[in-house]
C-alpha cells in the first residue's frame, strides 16, 4: 500500500488551523482571566502569542484571497499587515508620552 504523502499546501492549512486554535484559545483564557494577569510580564506574554497565533492564522488565507485580486488590493494586504505587526511589538512596549 502506498503512503499517504502531505502537500505543501496541506501543511501550511495545518499550521494555519493550529494558529488558529492556538489564538483562539489563548484569547479565550485571557479574557477570562485578564485581571489576574493584567499589567504582568506573563499577561503581556500571553496577549503577544494570541495576537502572533491570529496574525499566522488570518495572513495567510488573507494573502491567498488578494492574489486573486488586483495590484491594489495586494497592496492594501502589506500595509495592513505591516501595520498589524508593528502594533503587535510597539503594544508590548511601554512608552509614556507626557
Amino acid at each position: 500500500m502506498a503512503k499517504k504523502q502531505r502537500t505543501e499546501g496541506q501543511a501550511k492549512r495545518d499550521l494555519v488551523k493550529f494558529c488558529a486554535f492556538v489564538a483562539l484559545i489563548v484569547a479565550a483564557f485571557t479574557f477570562t482571566f485578564g485581571g489576574l494577569f493584567n499589567g504582568s510580564v506573563a499577561g503581556d506574554i500571553l496577549d503577544l502569542i494570541a495576537k502572533l497565533a491570529l496574525l499566522v492564522a488570518i495572513a495567510f488565507p488573507a494573502y491567498t484571497f488578494s492574489r486573486g485580486l488586483g495590484i491594489v488590493w495586494r497592496v492594501i494586504f502589506w500595509i495592513a499587515l505591516v501595520i498589524y505587526i508593528l502594533g503587535c511589538v510597539l503594544g508590548m512596549l511601554s512608552i509614556n508620552i507626557g
